[in-house]
């Protein structure tokens, strides 16, 4: 298990450095745009379309690391109350539940992106890019959201710690 747990997290992690590099493309284009715009006064009309496919890719390929790192959105209002037993079921139901959402969107995602490619179906927009090429990204993102999901259950029903705790405590607002 461990040498699945190592390959996972370095998978993860190739994911949120892909998010990262995704984040500054989109910066770099939206600078762009916005210096072709006020500077030169020629607008660029593709920079919104391709901002919209990188934060797809920000979010999709950063979801497993997040959820690995304890930094996936969660609410414990009720679950901060519970005794230690009571976390750890909460956070396998959650882990499991993570881990259903994530088959689903990998089964519609894949079902998307087929479709896409046997119509050919194209943005509406100026790149006019094939659209199973973006729409690759929930799948790929939700194998690795899925892989985390596993991991990070299996870790938690070992006796591992929570996916929420940390090696340093963190504030919160009192």
């Amino acid at each position: 298990m461990a040498r699945i747990e190592r390959l996972v997290r370095a998978l993860a992690r190739l994911g949120l450095a892909l998010a990262a590099l995704a984040l500054i493309a989109s910066l770099a284009t939206i600078s762009y745009s916005v210096i072709r715009r006020y500077v030169f006064g020629a607008p660029v009309a593709w920079t919104d379309e391709l901002v919209g496919y990188l934060l797809v890719a920000s979010v999709m390929l950063a979801a497993g690391d997040a959820l690995l790192g304890g930094e996936h959105i969660s609410v414990d209002i009720l679950t901060e109350r519970l005794r230690p037993g009571g976390k750890r079921v909460a956070a396998l139901i959650g882990l499991f539940t993570v881990a259903v959402t994530a088959v689903l969107l990998l089964v519609e995602g894949i079902g998307t992106v087929e479709f896409s490619h046997q119509v050919g179906l194209r943005s509406n927009g100026y790149l006019a890019l094939p659209m199973w090429v973006p729409q690759l990204l929930v799948p790929i993102g939700a194998l690795l959201l899925l892989l985390a999901a596993i991991v990070a259950f299996v870790v938690v029903l070992r006796g591992g710690p929570l996916p929420h705790e940390r090696d340093m405590p963190t504030q919160g607002i009192e």
